[in-house]
C-alpha cells in the first residue's frame, strides 16, 4: 500500500511539472494525407499564420514532416500561497532588479512595490513577490468589416501587429518599444473604438535590419541541411544529464528548432538558397540507424544534430565527410572523436586556460592571492593553479588563503594584501562554497581604493556568487571566463530578440539562441568555402550568444575553442575583454 501511494504521488508531481513547462508552440508530425490547410483547421489557426511559423514547409508536406503548431493545452500556471492573495508570485533570482521583474510581468515598478509593501528599490534574493494584476483594457470581439486581412507589410513599409486575446495597450507598447501616444497617433481608431480582437495595428516604421540580423557576403550556392532532433520521446529515454535539472527535453528541442528557423529565414532574406529537412530521431539509436540506412545523404551539405553527442557520433560514422554539428556540451566530449564530427560547445578546460593565459599575458608585478574554500576538490585545484602560475618566469610568490574555523578573517586579508605596497592586488577565487565566496567579496569590498587597487578573478560566475552584491563585483572589476554570453546592448542581439518575439510572441531561451547561432554560422561557413573544414579555418566569428573559434586537430573532430572573457564595469555593465 505504501508503494502504491508513493507511485500516485510521483505521477501527480510529474503531471504538475509537465503543466508548468507547457509552451505556446509544440512540434507536430504530419500524417499521411494531411495538408497545411487541414492542419490549420484542426488547430484553429489561419493557413498563412501556420506557414509563417513553418516557412520551409510546402502546403502539401510529406508524411512524417515535423512542423510547429500552437499548443492547445497551454495553460497559465499561477503559484498559490497560504495567504488570501490568489495571483501570481515571482521568486527573486540573483542579479534581478525590481525594474526587470516589473518589465517581465508588464506592470509598473510602483504597483509592484505597493503590492509587496516595498519602500526602496532593493529586493533580496529568494524573496517571493506578489505580482499585481495588469491594468488592462478589456479586449472584445471586433466586427469582421474592421479586420484587415493579407496586408503586404513590406510594400507599405511599416511594422504591424494583429491584436490577439490577452493583448493590452500596455503590453503592445512595451513589445514594440513605443509610447502610448505614438501608438494612438499611428492608429486613430483606437481613440474611438478601443482595442479589438483581430484589429490590425501599425506599431512603427519597418526596420529592415531585423530581417537581416548580420550583414554577410552570401553566395547563391544551394545548401541542403538535415536537422536531426528528438521530437517523439520514448518515456524510457526522456531522461537526460546534459541539461539543467527540471528542463523539459521537448521544450529544449522546440526552442532549438525555432532558433534554427530564424537563422534560415535571415539567410534566405540575404539571398541564400536553403533546403531544410527535419528528421525525428526519437532519441533512439535504432531509429537513427534506420534513418541512416533508409535515406541518401549524398547531396547533404551538413547535419545539425542529433542533440546528444553519442547519437551525433553515430551519425558521423555513417555519413563520411559530411559535417555533423553536435550543438550542446557533453561530459564525454573530451574522449569522443570522429572525423566529420563538429563539437560546438568548448571543453571545460578551455575556460581555465582563458583566464590563466590572460593573467600571465597581463602580469606586471601584481601581488597574487588565491582564496578558496576547504573542500577536497578545491584544495587540490588551488595547489595545482598556484603551481601553474608560479611556473611563469616573473611570478615567484603566490599567497594562498583558506578558511579557518569556517571563514577567512578580515585581518588575514589585509595582511596578505599588503596595503603598504603600491602593487596591484589580484585575487583569484577557487571553490564552490557560496558562504566563502560571499566572505571573500565582502572582505575585499571594505578595503579602501586609496590603499589598494584590487581585481577579483574566478573561473566562473556560478551559483557560489549568486548572493554577492553586483556593486561589490563591479568595484572589484570581477573578471571571469564563460562559454556563452549575450550582450543585450549589441544591435544584432537586439534585432534577433525583436525578430524572435515578433514570430513566436515570447523571448528566446538559451536553446533558441543556440539553435540560431549554430545554424547561421554553419551555413555561412559552408556557403563561403568548398568544405566545412576550410570554412572552420577562416577565422573567429561572434553570433548572438556564441563565439566560434574552430581548430582542426591532427586527428579527430573539429572543436570550438570560443570562450569569452567578461569583466564587470563600474556602471554594472559587462565588458567582453576577449
Amino acid at each position: 500500500m505504501k508503494n502504491i501511494k508513493l507511485l500516485f504521488l510521483l505521477i501527480f508531481m510529474t503531471s504538475l511539472a509537465a503543466c508548468g513547462q507547457q509552451k505556446k508552440y509544440v512540434s507536430y508530425t504530419v500524417k499521411k494525407g494531411e495538408t497545411i490547410k487541414s492542419i490549420a483547421k484542426d488547430n484553429d489557426i489561419k493557413v498563412r499564420d501556420l506557414l509563417r511559423l513553418n516557412p520551409d514547409v510546402s502546403r502539401k508536406p510529406d508524411a512524417n514532416t515535423v512542423i510547429i503548431i500552437p499548443n492547445k493545452k497551454k495553460e497559465e500556471v499561477t503559484t498559490t500561497s497560504t495567504d488570501t492573495y490568489k495571483g501570481k508570485y515571482h521568486t527573486v533570482q540573483s542579479k534581478e532588479t525590481l525594474f526587470g521583474i516589473a518589465k517581465k510581468y508588464e506592470v509598473s515598478v510602483d504597483d509592484l512595490k505597493s503590492a509587496n509593501n516595498l519602500n526602496g528599490n532593493n529586493v533580496s534574493v529568494g524573496r517571493q513577490l506578489k505580482i499585481p494584476a495588469k491594468k488592462e483594457v478589456e479586449v472584445v470581439e471586433i466586427p469582421t468589416d474592421v479586420v484587415v486581412e493579407d496586408v503586404d507589410v513590406k510594400e507599405i513599409g511599416v511594422d504591424t501587429h494583429i491584436v490577439e486575446k490577452g493583448d493590452t495597450v500596455f503590453n503592445i507598447t512595451r513589445r514594440y518599444n513605443i509610447s502610448e501616444e505614438d501608438l494612438m497617433a499611428m492608429n486613430p481608431t483606437l481613440n474611438t473604438i478601443g482595442l479589438k480582437l483581430g484589429m490590425f495595428l501599425i506599431v512603427g516604421e519597418k526596420e529592415y535590419v531585423v530581417e537581416n540580423l548580420f550583414v554577410d557576403d552570401i553566395t547563391s550556392k544551394p545548401m541542403n541541411i538535415v536537422l536531426m532532433l528528438p521530437y517523439k520521446l520514448n518515456s524510457t529515454n526522456d531522461v537526460n544529464t546534459e541539461f539543467e535539472k527540471n528542463s523539459s527535453l521537448l521544450n529544449i528541442v522546440t526552442d532549438f528548432h525555432s532558433g534554427v528557423l530564424i537563422a534560415i529565414d535571415s539567410l534566405k532574406q540575404q539571398g541564400m538558397r536553403i533546403n531544410l529537412k527535419v528528421v525525428d530521431t526519437e532519441n533512439s539509436t535504432s531509429k537513427i540507424s534506420s534513418i541512416l540506412n533508409e535515406n541518401n545523404f549524398d547531396d547533404v551539405d551538413a547535419v545539425i544534430g542529433p542533440l546528444f553527442l553519442k547519437n551525433a557520433k553515430l551519425v558521423a560514422k555513417k555519413v563520411g565527410s559530411i559535417p555533423v554539428i553536435a550543438p550542446v556540451y557533453s561530459k564525454s566530449q573530451t574522449y569522443t572523436s570522429e572525423g566529420s564530427l563538429v563539437k560546438v560547445a568548448p571543453n571545460k578546460n578551455l575556460t581555465e586556460d582563458k583566464l590563466i593565459n590572460y593573467m600571465l599575458d597581463n602580469y606586471s608585478g601584481e601581488n597574487i592571492i588565491i582564496a578558496g574554500d576547504s573542500g577536497t576538490k578545491s584544495v587540490a585545484e588551488i595547489s595545482r593553479i598556484a603551481a601553474r602560475l608560479k611556473s611563469h618566469d616573473s611570478i615567484s610568490k603566490v599567497t594562498i588563503l583558506k578558511p579557518e574555523k569556517g571563514y577567512i578573517k578580515k585581518d588575514r586579508f589585509i595582511k596578505a594584501i599588503d596595503t603598504i605596497s603600491e602593487r596591484k592586488k589580484w585575487i583569484l577565487f577557487i571553490g564552490e562554497d557560496g558562504v566563502t565566496a560571499n566572505d571573500v567579496v565582502n572582505n575585499l569590498g571594505v578595503i579602501s581604493k586609496k590603499t589598494a587597487t584590487i581585481q577579483l578573478f574566478s573561473f566562473d560566475n556560478g551559483a557560489h556568487f549568486s548572493n554577492v552584491s553586483n556593486n561589490q563585483l563591479a568595484r572589484l572589476q570581477f573578471t571571469y571566463p564563460v562559454e556563452e554570453f549575450v550582450d543585450v546592448t549589441n544591435d544584432a542581439v537586439v534585432n534577433f530578440r525583436k525578430k524572435y518575439r515578433k514570430k513566436y510572441y515570447s523571448d528566446p531561451t538559451k536553446y533558441a539562441i543556440k539553435g540560431f547561432d549554430v545554424t547561421y554560422d554553419t551555413l555561412l561557413r559552408l556557403s563561403s568555402f568548398d568544405t566545412f573544414n576550410e570554412g572552420a579555418k577562416a577565422g573567429v566569428s561572434h553570433r548572438v550568444g556564441t563565439k566560434f573559434d574552430y581548430s582542426k586537430k591532427l586527428f579527430g573532430s573539429t572543436e570550438n575553442n570560443g570562450v569569452f572573457l567578461i569583466q564587470y564595469q563600474e556602471d554594472l555593465n559587462l565588458k567582453v575583454l576577449d
